[in-house]
């Protein structure tokens, strides 16, 4: 395991705490409780680096965690999360010059949500739109309203796939699930060419965000590198891309970067990360807490989770291993209900299946999301009390 900085090549590395097992893929649903339960498992044993901030796992092993087309986790069948993606699109379209078409290209495309999202945003701009994941479900080199899917990686031999050289490129919740980052950039920035002229932007969490709220339910497995603003900012630029700008989005969850392809660098910010400790006792304080949440909840009636991704996966994982707290858990990706959640086995049900079930209280995973909640639970005859996890 290595003990240097994979982002700054830095020594000063601190363990954030004893290592503990948790399922692989996050977003990946089962058909049944059993298969739930027996779901593949990694080892979470995270690190920091005291002068970057850049945190990750030294135990991710790459060949176990497989993207495929039975990985879901999309998130727009939110309205809160459509308008953050909606707030990211204007953000892209805006730093094109007006009059100058829009040749985009989407690393880690997913099912081409975002992409949908540039289209809707720069309308008749748009002149390509391309997209790259191994995820992707449709026919390769096929997607909607004519831009162009491929099931491959963005790297250098698949770049001539490209109908214009880009100038708009985003990669959205991509880079954390790549245990060398730099590289990853590295790749794509050498794909573009040494002429390129595009701006990229990264949207990934948060790992300040992370410890600042003690949000123990926010490590995963395929989450295996996690950034500061510092950091990711020195990725960027250890890439060769320059004069990146980092700004923190959705509640600040996220960071958000912009660089440039070309140009003039700026000087590297000299903030200091945030002091990085063990988190033993956060975690042990976290777990006795919602642990004693849930066993107060449970006796005034059935307890269920809203959100099935990764947070609510964690989340049951740390706080109910004996799969006797928590009934269900609600989720209004309908890819998603009928099934079960790896680690725990607990069905995945809609608002209005939930209802039949007569929740006395929800526990929402992420606060963000708590007022479309409460009216989509209204909606649904969902009368239980709703306790966001924060």
């Amino acid at each position: 395991m290595s003990e240097q900085c994979p982002v700054c090549g830095g020594n000063s590395v601190t363990a954030l705490g004893r290592p503990q097992d948790m399922p692989l893929l996050m977003n990946k649903v089962y058909a049944s409780p059993e298969a739930g339960r027996a779901a593949a498992r990694g080892v979470l044993d995270f690190a920091a680096c005291r002068q970057c901030g850049f945190t990750w796992n030294r135990a991710f092993d790459a060949s176990l965690v497989i993207y495929d087309e039975e990985y879901e986790n999309d998130q727009a069948y939110s309205a809160a999360f459509r308008d953050h993606m909606q707030a990211r699109a204007e953000d892209v379209i805006a730093a094109i010059p007006a009059g100058e078409p829009v040749d985009y290209l989407e690393v880690g495309c997913g099912q081409g949500r975002f992409i949908a999202c540039i289209q809707d945003v720069a309308g008749g701009r748009v002149r390509s739109a391309t997209g790259f994941d191994p995820a992707w479900r449709g026919a390769d080199g096929e997607g909607a309203s004519g831009s162009r899917l491929y099931r491959k990686y963005f790297e250098p031999a698949t770049a001539a796939l490209l109908p214009y050289p880009p100038n708009a490129v985003v990669t959205r919740h991509t880079i954390e699930h790549v245990p060398d980052p730099v590289g990853f950039l590295t790749t794509i920035r050498s794909a573009l060419g040494p002429d390129s002229t595009a701006r990229i932007w990264v949207e990934t969490p948060c790992v300040s965000w992370i410890l600042e709220n003690r949000a123990m339910q926010d490590f995963f497995y395929e989450h295996c590198s996690l950034f500061t603003a510092e950091s990711l900012a020195a990725a960027l630029r250890k890439a060769g891309f320059k004069a990146p700008r980092v700004t923190h989005v959705f509640g600040g969850q996220y960071l958000w970067a912009e660089a440039f392809c070309g140009g003039e660098d700026n000087e590297p910010s000299l903030e200091r990360p945030a002091e990085f400790d063990s988190l033993e006792g956060v975690r042990r304080d976290f777990i006795e807490h919602w642990q004693s949440e849930l066993r107060a909840a449970r006796k005034e009636g059935v307890v269920a989770l809203w959100g099935a991704g990764a947070k609510g996966v964690s989340f049951s994982v740390l706080i109910d291993p004996d799969h006797d707290l928590i009934d269900h858990v609600v989720d209004i990706n309908p890819a998603k209900q009928g099934f079960y959640l790896p680690g725990s086995g607990l069905s995945v049900l809609s608002p209005e299946e939930s209802a039949k079930r007569n929740p006395g209280t929800i526990f929402v995973m992420n606060p963000n999301y708590i007022r479309e909640v409460a009216e989509t639970a209204r909606e649904a005859g969902i009368s239980g009390r709703l306790l966001p996890i924060e």
